[in-house]
């Protein structure tokens, strides 16, 4: 019997440790979320596109999956805030008259098709 319960313990704690984020996978889904939620604000703000933000970190697990990461719990919200926001002013620099608008409506209707379009 405890030939049986050792490699189960194994199994279940290797499965628990590849749902954490290490430090660095932390920094990388950090920026990962970041750049997409800059490119929402990009939209709420200049194309007329609202978003809500509780929604935004619903879909922030997917984003975080399709990308190859399993769980997004422990990273830092403030940090992907701050990062959005400072990514938002180079979008802003880069076209301020809302010339990308378009770009990321397409790319958020091909990304989430399960999305109403409002």
């Amino acid at each position: 019997m405890k030939r049986l319960i050792l490699p189960l313990l194994l199994l279940s704690s290797a499965a628990f440790a590849a749902e954490s984020l290490t430090k660095a996978e932390k920094g990388e889904v950090e920026s990962l979320l970041a750049e997409a939620a800059s490119k929402l604000i990009y939209l709420d703000r200049d194309c007329g596109k609202a978003i809500d933000a509780e929604k935004f970190k619903e879909l922030s697990k997917l984003k975080a999956f399709s990308e190859g990461y399993m769980t997004i719990e422990g990273i830092s919200w403030d940090r992907v805030k701050r990062k959005a926001h400072q990514e938002y002013g180079m979008l802003k620099i880069e076209a301020p008259l809302g010339e990308l608008c378009e770009q990321y409506k397409a790319a958020i209707k091909g990304n989430y098709r399960f999305l109403k379009d409002h």
